[in-house]
């Protein structure tokens, strides 16, 4: 989050340079070149971290010539884009009701909850000790504290947090931020699987997409899920196929929330951000209905990946939640046998089409 939200991915804008087909990037290696199990391409990742040598280029032409494993293709770029126009109630369709009006939390509500909630905790907390302080608190004869000085010192400064709150959140709002989150991680298990889960998506998806990963932090307030910048050209143009893929990874974070917990609530930042990519697509879009067009599909299109790869994303969460480097997470995720027809069952309690 990123902003007000609390599960930003930072898209360091990683997609493509160019939208040419992936079928044409393969053939741009040596014909008749052996392609490299996974382990071998992972373990060349490895290297490269281990060398500080962590770029797109090398990782990209690393995962181009990965073959899958057991004889299977890799999931690397596997999933193609394919765009087409949706109508809302094709997207619950498309989606089984995971994705429904009121399911995914685009404008930060949650936030400004959790915000409302701790500021006036703060307050009520604050009025209550300060009243008790300077009930219990009795004269003292100290240097610089007699009578009632000490106690007119603590009932002040315990009054007066709400105020630092206040001061906190307007000049330092990232910190108050990572505050909130990581108080709201220890309360809450739900919480941080929420947090794992949404930046695992985002990976996964990426990664299906065949957008290099630059790295992934699963106890960041923002920047958890980084992928390679974009070589720009025009003036920071992106193409349609860039934006749909951008769509799609965007998006990814807060439909792998609802998909497993009815709701999506980290999706402010991811939104806030997408609208950004949009503005930069060439040729622009014509009107805002265009946008629409494709941020629905960019939903259903992660919804969709997400559901075909279901073991592959409980796998991912499970090692993201420890930390363990990229390499070893792509590794697993490319050695797992799917099941035969992977079948998504919609949360307890979500609607269904």
């Amino acid at each position: 989050r990123g902003g007000v939200s609390t599960m930003g991915m930072s898209l360091a804008e990683g997609a493509r340079s160019s939208a040419a087909p992936r079928v044409a990037e393969e053939k741009s290696l040596e014909d008749g070149a052996p392609k490299m199990s996974p382990r071998e391409a992972m373990a060349q990742l490895a290297a490269l971290q281990t060398a500080d040598e962590w770029e797109r280029d090398s990782v990209k032409e690393i995962l181009d010539g990965m073959a899958g494993a057991d004889g299977r293709k890799p999931l690397w770029g596997s999933v193609p884009v394919l765009f087409r126009k949706v109508s809302v109630q094709e997207v619950r369709m498309l989606t089984r009701g995971v994705i429904k009006d009121g399911a995914l939390d685009l404008e930060g509500d949650d936030d400004m909850e959790m915000l409302n909630v701790s500021f006036f905790s703060t307050l009520f907390s604050a009025m209550f000790f300060s009243t008790v302080a300077a009930t219990v608190i009795p004269n003292v004869d100290m240097p610089f504290m007699r009578d009632g000085v000490l106690r007119y010192v603590m009932t002040i400064g315990i009054g007066g947090i709400p105020f630092a709150f206040l001061g906190l959140g307007l000049s330092i709002p990232g910190l108050l931020q990572a505050l909130l989150i990581q108080c709201r991680r220890v309360v809450s298990g739900e919480y941080r699987e929420r947090l794992v889960r949404h930046e695992a998506s985002h990976l996964l998806v990426g990664y299906l997409l065949g957008l290099p990963v630059a790295g992934y932090s699963t106890n960041a307030v923002l920047n958890a899920v980084q992928l390679f910048e974009i070589q720009e050209n025009m003036a920071g143009r992106l193409e349609w196929e860039t934006v749909d893929e951008l769509c799609a990874v965007s998006l990814a974070g807060v439909v792998g929330e609802a998909m497993k917990f009815g709701d999506g609530l980290g999706g402010f930042a991811d939104f806030a951000q997408l609208q950004g990519f949009l503005s930069r697509a060439t040729p622009r879009f014509k009107n805002e209905r265009e946008e629409q067009e494709r941020v629905r599909w960019g939903a259903v299109l992660a919804f969709t990946a997400l559901s075909r790869h279901q073991a592959q994303l409980d796998l991912l969460v499970e090692m993201m939640s420890q930390n363990t480097p990229l390499p070893e997470c792509l590794l697993a995720i490319e050695q797992l046998t799917p099941p035969a027809d992977p079948v998504y069952t919609p949360p307890r309690g979500a609607a269904r089409p």
